[in-house]
């Protein structure tokens, strides 16, 4: 029988989660409100205001340049995590792992970012080193919606289209250490090119011309398509699954601890 603190412990876990589910729903729900209009003037006043902060500059540009040191080192960072970890299409880690951890997505989404650079990336530095888990990344779109829908396809198919030279998960690290304000357009080609061309052993041309592949539009798509029969509406929404059984999906901001708990009940 579990002790008393570890019950308590347990206990507490569980509040926080559901606390941060809690407010991650309130807060897309808050997103919808605006994007049908309920709230258009405060849309109004915070452009407005992000506007005047700029000195009246353009706020679309994200956070990082592409260009600058902090996004050289950027990208000297994820080639560290990732050098040595077999990739294939979207999917990260050796194909024999047996727990296939599935994360449904959406590159602009801050909370998306938080996983990827936190807890996501010590499973990456353990498990998915090890051989032991492999991460299969699929596209949802919650955040894209605030500012531009059609920032979401260009961006996803961005990726996947370095996955055809196995680079795909180069491209997605890369993409949330640069991230911008989700509220702005700032997923251009411009930004997108930016990010290729960090990449060491991207055949540009080639990515260039395969991102505007049609069938990784209908991979998209497809992707879609799996998380709404699943029901799932944020993100990120993480499935695993391994012999024994496959858990409850995990919504949201998770931590690496439960990552592991989850790992071993489905190992």
């Amino acid at each position: 029988m579990a002790s008393r603190k570890a019950q308590k412990d347990a206990a507490r876990e569980r509040r926080l989660a559901e606390e941060r589910a809690r407010a991650e729903k309130a807060r897309r729900a808050r997103r919808l409100q605006m994007l049908g209009g309920v709230v258009a003037l405060a849309v109004v006043l915070v452009v407005v205001a992000i506007v005047v902060s700029s000195g009246g500059s353009s706020s679309s540009a994200p956070a990082t340049k592409p260009a600058s040191p902090q996004a050289r080192q950027a990208a000297a960072t994820v080639g560290g995590v990732l050098t040595g970890i077999p990739q294939q299409g979207n999917t990260l880690g050796s194909p024999t792992a047996k727990v296939t951890m599935t994360e449904y997505g959406d590159l602009v989404c801050p909370v998306c970012r938080s996983f990827a650079l936190g807890p996501e990336q010590q499973l990456i530095a353990n498990e998915v080193r090890q051989g032991k888990v492999k991460i299969v990344y699929k596209a949802l779109e919650t955040a894209s919606q605030t500012a531009n829908d059609q920032m979401f396809v260009p961006g996803q198919t961005a990726a996947l289209a370095a996955g055809q030279q196995k680079l795909g998960w180069n491209y997605i690290l890369l993409f949330y250490h640069e991230q911008g304000d989700e509220t702005q357009s700032y997923v251009t080609d411009d930004f997108l090119d930016g990010l290729a061309r960090q990449i060491p052993g991207l055949d540009y041309s080639r990515w260039s011309a395969d991102r505007n592949s049609s069938s990784l539009v209908t991979q998209v798509r497809s992707d879609l398509q799996a998380a709404e029969n699943a029901s799932f509406d944020q993100t990120p929404t993480i499935v695993l699954s391994g012999p024994k059984s496959q858990a409850q999906p995990i919504v949201g901001l998770t931590s690496y601890a439960v990552l592991q708990s989850k790992i071993r009940s489905v190992s």
